[in-house]
């Protein structure tokens, strides 16, 4: 087929899923899968990174500076400056998401120091050694890019320039790029993924990861490689989380003497089963690197509720004070589940 009819058919094929998308919502609640045990894995703890879109990129952050010590590298996808909401709905929404041009970097900078120093997150020393990728599109009307400054300034402050890479799309909606899944790169709407002819995944990988890369080859994902796990069993029932987790572990790591390095995937709002089934966990574009990177994904998922009706992961406050230090319920949570996977 020619490249102008592929493009067309892409196009008009991304059209019938957005509006059909948006017809039906996709507010099912997901059916539960079958539920395994963990399995033990030989994990590089100096492998382990994160990374997210919308308010897992918020939380990406937010667990990052909580556990610096043990994480090492970051995804930013349509996010902004740590702690950009104080604790507020309202400013989430007026300064945060439509106009960050009014954040002040500098007080985020003093209120990392202070928390720091009150011991309520890892040292800002341990920083320096992390490896930073933050995606912002000009055409997101969900997330302005300009809070991608707002972050980039805000890590300037602690890691060197060379260890933060800025990366972008010319015309991405709000959502997740990928190579070809999703609604039109420029949609807006469920399940937040965009077909941009992007492998974003692929970029922050690379741009993430503490060291070379161990293929520079995207592989082909295995889906009978996804497991699925009891998140409750983990971390309790007081981190709004949803009741199941899943993770994609290449084979290669499950063999004796491998050892792998693990990524943490965050979906954002509107993309938890509640609303996007699997699409994240399936179609993001992460499972192709972690077959030939020896690289285990978890996806860890949270739950819509009493204050958070779209499933989002609290970068505002919605699980009380606190919300970004390491005693904060979800933050504490995610690290259970790090735990769980063997990071130490």
């Amino acid at each position: 087929m020619p490249n102008g009819e592929r493009c067309s058919q892409k196009k008009w094929t991304g059209v019938l899923i957005f509006f059909f998308s948006s017809f039906i919502g996709f507010n099912a609640l997901s059916a539960t899968p079958a539920l395994q045990e963990l399995p033990t894995l030989d994990i590089d703890k100096n492998r382990v990174t994160v990374s997210g879109v919308s308010s897992g990129a918020f939380m990406a952050v937010q667990l990052h500076l909580a556990h610096s010590s043990v994480i090492h590298g970051v995804g930013s996808v349509a996010g902004g400056v740590w702690e950009c909401a104080l604790g507020r709905v309202t400013r989430s929404q007026s300064v945060c998401m439509m106009n960050p041009k009014n954040v002040i970097t500098a007080d985020h900078i003093d209120l990392a120091k202070r928390r720091a120093a009150d011991g309520e997150i890892d040292d800002l020393s341990n920083l320096s050694r992390a490896r930073i990728a933050i995606f912002a599109s000009p055409k997101d009307l969900v997330i302005k890019a300009e809070g991608s400054d707002k972050l980039a300034d805000f890590y300037a402050a602690f890691i060197p320039a060379p260890s933060i890479t800025r990366l972008s799309h010319p015309t991405a909606g709000h959502g997740f790029p990928t190579l070809d899944f999703g609604n039109i790169c420029g949609a807006f709407g469920k399940p937040w993924i965009l077909d941009c002819d992007e492998d974003l995944a692929g970029k922050i990988l690379a741009a993430t990861e503490p060291g070379p890369r161990a293929s520079a080859v995207r592989g082909q994902q295995d889906l009978t490689s996804v497991l699925y796990f009891d998140q409750t069993k983990i971390v309790g029932t007081n981190a709004r989380m949803y009741p199941w987790g899943a993770a994609y572990i290449p084979k290669a790591c499950l063999a004796p003497g491998a050892r792998c390095g693990l990524h943490v995937a965050l979906h954002g709002c509107q993309m938890n089963p509640d609303f996007a089934d699997r699409k994240f966990i399936e179609f993001a574009g992460y499972n192709e690197w972690a077959e030939t990177s020896n690289l285990v994904i978890v996806y860890p998922q949270s739950a819509k509720g009493l204050g958070n009706p779209y499933g989002c992961w609290d970068w505002f406050g919605f699980t009380g004070a606190g919300y970004t230090t390491r005693a904060a319920p979800q933050i504490e949570a995610l690290r259970k589940v790090l735990t769980a996977w063997g990071v130490p």
